[in-house]
């Protein structure tokens, strides 16, 4: 329904709304936009799972991207409004009832995805308290017997979520800051990983065969290649790109949208994660040192007459 744009305007034209002194530099501050134990061949059908989500989701998301590049007919009445995508939608279809029936639909599936996003959060909440690694972690473990569930765990992530979401409502700054927070979190998180990995792969620090009757991959157990990897050069390259991708994504996560920043404009979100790295320190120190010895190993034996 909407005048669509030309390939030129969709595939050559960049905006730099932060004034930065070059195109490169503002693509960089850009990147920061906004359990497998249950599974059966976990080691397989994980991978699998993962690459594919990221293959679907990813060739889904740029046409759509696409789509809408075609479609915006003032992007940059569109960003400074309230709430871009209805504004998007109300300039292509011009009703109001059209931009409420297509917002609709972006609400629903908003809503839908964060039921399955809170079970994940409580679960990795859940997975990391049973392992001692959480202050309280005797209560957050805990599994009601009616509903089989951990109860606690679910409630309490719950209400962060909702509470960290009211924060977008009182100021657009505090939201920001809130995004890159969780965008630093999540690749730093999964930089850790990598780069052990990438400095086990250099090493030699991984086995090709395991003994027999051994427990394998865990803590001060030995560390074994699974099913699903990419041997020799190209798994060391492949794990180079990601330690440098993320690398500079975590980086740039703490920049600011905007070149001349002021007081009003800058990205503190380095201070919550360093308060974050600095409590969680502490509390390793204090406390978690004593009780905390890696993830807990459930073994199932079984027996035969």
């Amino acid at each position: 329904m909407a005048n669509h744009n030309t390939a030129e305007q969709v595939f050559t034209q960049f905006l730099n709304e932060g004034q930065w002194p070059s195109q490169g530099l503002s693509f960089f501050v850009g990147l920061i936009g906004p359990l497998s134990e249950e599974i059966t061949h976990a080691t397989v059908a994980v991978p699998l799972s993962l690459m594919l989500t990221v293959l679907i989701n990813g060739t889904l998301g740029f046409s759509m991207l696409i789509a809408l590049l075609f479609c915006v007919e003032d992007i940059k009445g569109a960003l400074e409004a309230r709430v871009p995508f209805l504004t998007i939608f109300h300039q292509a279809t011009g009703s109001v009832a059209g931009t409420a029936a297509a917002g609709s639909i972006i609400v629903v599936m908003g809503s839908c995805s964060s039921a399955g996003m809170l079970a994940s959060t409580s679960r990795q909440f859940w997975s990391f308290a049973r392992d001692r690694g959480i202050p309280g972690w005797r209560l957050w473990t805990k599994v009601t017997t009616h509903t089989a569930i951990p109860a606690y765990a679910v409630t309490l992530t719950t209400i962060i979520a909702c509470l960290l979401s009211l924060i977008g409502i009182g100021s657009d700054l505090a939201f920001n800051d809130l995004m890159s927070l969780s965008t630093s979190g999540l690749f730093s998180s999964y930089l850790v990983v990598a780069g052990l990995l990438l400095w086990r792969r250099c090493t030699g620090g991984i086995s090709g065969s395991k003994s027999k009757h051994t427990l394998i991959n865990t803590a001060g157990a030995q560390l074994v290649w699974g099913p699903f990897h990419v041997p020799g050069v190209w798994g060391i390259l492949i794990n180079a790109f990601a330690v440098a991708f993320m690398t500079i994504a975590v980086f740039f996560s703490f920049w600011p949208p905007m070149n001349n920043v002021s007081a009003e404009s800058m990205n503190y979100s380095v201070v919550g994660m360093g308060g974050v790295i600095l409590l969680s320190l502490l509390y390793y120190l204090v406390r978690a040192r004593k009780v905390y010895k890696g993830p807990v190993v459930e073994l199932q034996v079984g027996y035969r007459a």
